[in-house]
């Protein structure tokens, strides 16, 4: 349970694994010089982690896609961590065939939960947040297509006022939860662990009403 910012890269034709390699490497090269706390190497299908993620990515398309098929061994990119308490975020490709062979486009869809960031305090999660959110605007300068939705509605609005009470009132919501069920574990001999409760206002959070602020 949490807010994340789901974002879909895109290619839409059919351009050589070289190019593709040269816009990742374009874009690490620029995540970077940003004040983020990890970004990986740039990793192709060869690598386990690599080819796991985008057998994931390659499965949960098939729905909706079926005439296109997406190849596991074309994948290749990167990973960020925005900062501590958010989950990293993958910024890769994989291509497209249709059912003859044929190349078609190369795409990515990746979901980064930066709400706990918070965690460690509102300028945290606003600073997590938008890095990631300067990043994708990179991709975009760049020539890739980026599609975005983003929970706290930070993307659309570019108000980090809103941010940070979309992630307060989740916040709040998710204590709430994490409160009972630690209540039940506890009556039942078990251990309900979230990372809600290294918040510091854990208990004011989870008396709080949804119309706090």
């Amino acid at each position: 349970m949490g807010l994340h910012l789901n974002y879909e890269l895109l290619l839409p034709s059919p351009v050589p694994a070289h190019e593709t390699t040269a816009l990742l490497t374009r874009l690490r090269t620029f995540a970077l010089t940003q004040p983020l706390a990890k970004v990986s190497d740039l990793y192709d299908a060869r690598a386990n982690g690599m080819r796991r993620l985008a057998t994931v990515v390659a499965d949960a398309f098939k729905d909706e896609n079926p005439h296109l098929i997406a190849s596991v061994d074309s994948a290749r990119g990167f990973s960020v961590l925005p900062g501590d308490g958010c989950e990293s975020a993958v910024m890769a490709f994989i291509q497209r065939r249709a059912e003859d062979g044929r190349p078609q486009d190369w795409f990515w869809h990746w979901s980064c939960k930066t709400q706990y960031a918070s965690v460690l305090g509102d300028r945290h999660l606003v600073a997590c947040h938008t890095g990631l959110v300067q990043l994708l605007e990179y991709a975009i300068a760049i020539g890739i297509t980026v599609v975005v939705r983003d929970e706290t509605h930070y993307w659309e609005t570019r108000d980090e006022t809103r941010l940070i009470a979309e992630v307060n009132a989740m916040n709040r919501v998710v204590a709430r939860v994490a409160g009972q069920l630690s209540d039940f574990g506890s009556g039942s001999g078990g251990a309900f662990r979230a990372p809600i409760f290294r918040h510091p206002r854990f208990e004011h959070l989870e008396m709080e009403s949804d119309e706090s602020t």
